[in-house]
């Protein structure tokens, strides 16, 4: 008996009987935790499939970033509503409680960034090509940059953007040597490296410089690219977010 159900944007093939290996059974049930929105459950298996020391594959990697990218931004949502919160609270006691629970929070931030570090360390020494190198460095500049965000901390901040710059250098560095900066992944790359620049290291002008490099480069190379494929619909959105940022940091700068 055989049956094809879509659901989430996966198709599975339901068997009356399947064998699969270890890697196929975390990899299935990634993408169910990923459907249900259970991402801490998610990197479980996700970090089973990196522990076996196989080279990750492209839906891999996306399922690995997916799975840490969600866990973090639901401890980055809940920051950032505790922060508002305690900007308009004028009650001390009260303002008291909000510190705390915004330090558990960053916290708990902290705990799965620190797991992810360990495990991109490994996925990149494990990484078969540059693109694979490129998207691992970007992802740990990504996280770092996030932690950046909320560290109150003044020593444990310095370290988290020190680490995030790092990152996305070594990731850009990559980038410019494999001669395709109109890509999703390098533009994508561009885009938060600047975002670094400006929100974290408070540097506007390499913040507009690096955006605006990365947009020339890519309306001078999009006619390269066939307008039905998703690469070209993909960058074509960065592209459009990269020119957001430059208009309003342009305009904040006047």
């Amino acid at each position: 008996r055989y049956q094809r159900r879509v659901r989430g944007g996966f198709l599975f093939a339901l068997h009356s009987r399947i064998n699969m290996n270890d890697r196929e059974k975390n990899l299935f049930l990634a993408k169910v935790a990923d459907q249900s929105e259970r991402y801490e459950e998610m990197i479980g298996y996700m970090k089973k499939i990196v522990d076996s020391g196989a080279a990750l594959s492209f839906e891999e990697r996306d399922l690995l970033n997916i799975a840490y990218k969600n866990a973090i931004g639901s401890k980055r949502s809940a920051w950032r509503v505790i922060s508002s919160v305690f900007q308009r609270e004028n009650d001390e006691e009260k303002k008291t409680l909000l510190t705390d629970l915004r330090s558990k929070v960053e916290t708990e931030m902290s705990n799965i960034c620190t797991d992810a570090f360990a495990i991109l360390d490994k996925v990149i020494a494990s990484a078969e090509t540059e693109e694979f190198r490129i998207y691992f460095y970007k992802m740990k500049g990504d996280y770092n940059r996030y932690m950046a965000e909320v560290a109150l901390d003044p020593a444990r901040k310095q370290k988290v953007t020190d680490e995030g710059l790092k990152a996305y250098q070594t990731a850009t560095d990559l980038a410019e040597k494999s001669g395709d900066e109109l890509t999703p992944l390098n533009l994508g790359l561009a885009l938060n490296f600047s975002v670094f620049y400006y929100e974290i290291l408070r540097q506007p002008d390499s913040a507009i410089k690096l955006a605006k490099k990365a947009f020339d480069n890519a309306i001078m190379g999009l006619d390269k690219l066939n307008e039905e494929d998703e690469a070209y619909k993909d960058a074509t959105q960065i592209m459009a977010l990269l020119r957001d940022n430059l208009e309003i940091w342009q305009s904040e700068g006047n």
